[in-house]
């Protein structure tokens, strides 16, 4: 039985370890490293989704038709197009600008932080939830700096305790990334159960409540469904606040 304190507390060793060996500060390597996390979470999602669809998928001239957004739509899940899906972005060749890689206008992309920003915006098409919302400064990483996270997040674990466990972890390295970012810039934590209290004191029956205590890090908080809120700004898909 896998221990998941261990994997969490691992992977943000294993993480952190990388920011100190850099020149980027807790504050901008956190939303970057939280868009994996969010990227990692998708794929694990996408491949179970998919396994399901090629379970009863028909076939045609002796090959399985392959899946298709429109099947993932119907199961109220998110499609990840192949250059956005997370193994797609590990197995890429050391020399991005050797491989000749588009982005989604046609670009060619000289860097790793391009691929992956770019499929951050395939992700974000996606979704009307997700526009505009997920991080796209990856260019600010060296090449086998991000690789390297890449890495991290790919352990198999990951696959093994699934979307719940991910959320688990999404939230712990957001509290560390808090702590870190709350002695430079003056920015803290809310933690989930806080903002639950406070939501059922004030009892609001419908609409939004907006935290934007922090212009940088903006939180959307739905009052009807407090499970997965959409978000804006800083991003949160686990339920979890930044103020």
């Amino acid at each position: 039985m896998i221990n998941i304190r261990q994997l969490e507390s691992e992977l943000w060793e294993s993480a952190d370890l990388l920011r100190a060996g850099s020149k980027l500060t807790s504050n901008q390597y956190c939303m970057p490293v939280l868009g994996l996390i969010f990227l990692r979470y998708a794929y694990s999602r996408f491949k179970l989704v998919e396994a399901e669809i090629l379970k009863d998928r028909p076939v045609r001239n002796g090959r399985v038709l392959p899946v298709e957004a429109s099947d993932f739509l119907s199961r109220s899940a998110l499609f990840l197009p192949r250059e956005a899906q997370y193994a797609y972005l590990v197995d890429l060749p050391e020399n991005i600008p050797a491989a000749g890689l588009t982005n989604r206008n046609g670009q060619v992309m000289n860097s790793l932080g391009e691929v992956v920003n770019n499929a951050m915006e395939l992700v974000e098409e996606q979704s009307e939830q997700l526009a505009g919302v997920l991080p796209k400064d990856y260019t600010m990483f060296s090449d086998e700096l991000l690789a390297e996270l890449l890495r991290i997040f790919n352990n198999s674990a990951l696959d093994d305790v699934g979307g719940d466990v991910i959320g688990r972890i999404y939230e712990y390295f957001l509290n560390k990334f808090a702590k870190n970012i709350a002695q430079d810039d003056g920015v803290f934590f809310t933690p989930k159960s806080l903002v639950k209290m406070i939501v059922n004191i004030l009892e609001p029956k419908e609409g939004v409540l907006l935290d934007k205590t922090t212009p940088r890090l903006i939180q959307f908080h739905t009052l009807k469904n407090a499970v997965n809120p959409p978000f804006l700004g800083g991003f949160s898909i686990f339920n979890t606040v930044v103020a």
